[in-house]
């Protein structure tokens, strides 16, 4: 799930087609909704079985993996082109992600988001991204 980052950004977005190494799929049968999502960081992270499913718990047991990293590292996702993606969650988990490398950053470490997918199309472009600008605005 980690390796190491090539370059600092904390999170870019990147064309499907690019993906060119293992990511964590963030969809699940064409869709992308917060279930879905939280069962995709469940699986990539191992989250115990006392995961209360929710944004909070996810967000914890995130910054217990952010802690136990000794070297800068890259966690690449991907989402299909054609999967139906619910905004408002998609929203939520790039949240998440922005606030895990923040605090990441606070401790001195090295974290970047890859997600691999059309950002437009996923309808991220309410997060500040657009097809000429991959990094968050």
């Amino acid at each position: 799930m980690t390796t190491t980052p090539e370059q600092s950004a904390p999170i870019t977005w990147q064309p499907r087609h690019q993906l060119d190494q293992p990511a964590v799929a963030l969809d699940a049968n064409g869709l992308l909704n917060k279930s879905i999502l939280l069962q995709a960081l469940c699986g990539a992270f191992n989250f115990p079985d006392y995961f209360g499913d929710n944004w909070d718990a996810a967000y914890d047991l995130l910054l217990d993996h952010v802690d136990q990293l000794s070297e800068p590292a890259l966690w690449r996702f991907s989402i299909e082109d054609a999967s139906e993606v619910d905004e408002a969650d998609l929203a939520d988990w790039f949240q998440l992600m922005m606030d895990v490398c923040t605090y990441a950053s606070s401790r001195e470490i090295q974290l970047r988001v890859e997600i691999y997918g059309d950002a437009l199309a996923c309808g991220v472009g309410s997060l500040g991204f657009t097809a000429d600008s991959p990094e968050r605005q």
